[in-house]
């Protein structure tokens, strides 16, 4: 896959199981995920519906959810979804 740094869309995860940022940093770090995630007990996890956690989500360049996955889907899942939203017109 081709940078993504300019391209019009944000992935973002959302864990509310364990709201420490310390130990979701730590994870963050060992996995290598370089995406925004935020460890969120209520706010988030409350106005986007989240179910279980992580959550992630997929948004537009309008900031409309377009995915949504409970638990990590797994890069194949991932990129497929990326590359399906950049390539619609």
């Amino acid at each position: 896959m081709t940078t993504l740094a300019a391209k019009p869309f944000a992935l973002i995860g959302v864990n509310g199981m364990s709201p420490d940022p310390k130990k979701l940093k730590a994870v963050m770090e060992k996995e290598q995920l370089n995406w925004r995630t935020f460890a969120d007990a209520s706010a988030i996890s409350a106005t986007w519906s989240a179910r279980g956690t992580p959550t992630y989500y997929l948004l537009d360049r309008n900031g409309v959810i377009r995915e949504k996955w409970l638990g990590y889907p797994g890069v194949k899942a991932l990129d497929t979804a990326v590359e399906s939203l950049l390539d619609e017109k």
